[in-house]
């Protein structure tokens, strides 16, 4: 599988989380509603990034999310990091990970 199919795999994974708004649009995501003045769904994951292990260490996911503002913050990101690991021991069990989420706004 390509690094984007992982992506999507992931971001799917990401807006199952309960407390979850979205992932925190990218550049791109960003550029493109400002532009179409309309907000489209899409696989734009900008609020993920997957970087290789250096040498024999683990891959590093970032995830960045917004989260409703009728959630706890702290739980919701704790919910997210266990829902990408999780995903990861599943799916892809030859990946080890680091994830870190970062929770960016509410709404």
């Amino acid at each position: 599988m390509t690094p984007t199919t992982l992506t999507d795999e992931l971001a799917a994974e990401v807006r199952r989380v309960p407390g979850v708004a979205f992932l925190t649009p990218g550049v791109s995501g960003r550029l493109r509603s400002a532009l179409s003045g309309a907000r489209q769904e899409g696989t734009d994951a900008g609020g993920l990034r997957i970087s290789p292990p250096d040498g024999a260490g683990p891959w590093r996911i970032e995830v960045r999310i917004v989260t409703l503002a009728d959630a706890r913050a702290l739980d919701v990101a704790r919910a997210t990091g266990a829902a990408v690991g999780a995903y990861l021991r599943t799916a892809r069990p030859e990946r080890a990970a680091r994830v870190t989420v970062t929770v960016t706004g509410m709404v």
